[in-house]
């Protein structure tokens, strides 16, 4: 992580196919970690808004609850994990540990 990375989680690359299911429509995972993920969609959520949805990764299904805290017009938002069940936790762990972290996670050589 960045010096001005302000996250206490690191970051993981999604694997294909790895996407959300929401009322809005749904969009391909760009990178997540437990506390939150990176979604592309073209059409974003406004910041500070309060999303269900389902992440569909690895072959399984996660019902998550969560918060727009960034959004980026024709990119995609932000969304932070908020209540998050222990069933959900303990599901995104085990999908997370077959993942790859972000060139900005990795240590500097």
């Amino acid at each position: 992580m960045t010096e001005n990375d302000k996250r206490t989680s690191p970051r993981f690359q999604a694997k294909r196919a790895s996407h959300i299911v929401y009322t809005e429509g749904f969009g391909e995972v760009r990178d997540l970690s437990l506390e939150g993920l990176f979604v592309l969609d073209p059409d974003p959520l406004p910041v500070d808004s309060t999303i269900t949805f389902s992440l569909r990764a690895g072959g399984q299904e996660i019902a998550l609850n969560g918060i727009v805290r960034r959004s980026v017009p024709d990119e995609g938002m932000a969304i932070q994990f908020t209540n998050l069940t222990s069933e959900a936790k303990r599901r995104l762990r085990i999908h997370i540990a077959t993942l790859v972290a972000t060139p900005e996670t990795l240590p500097k050589p």
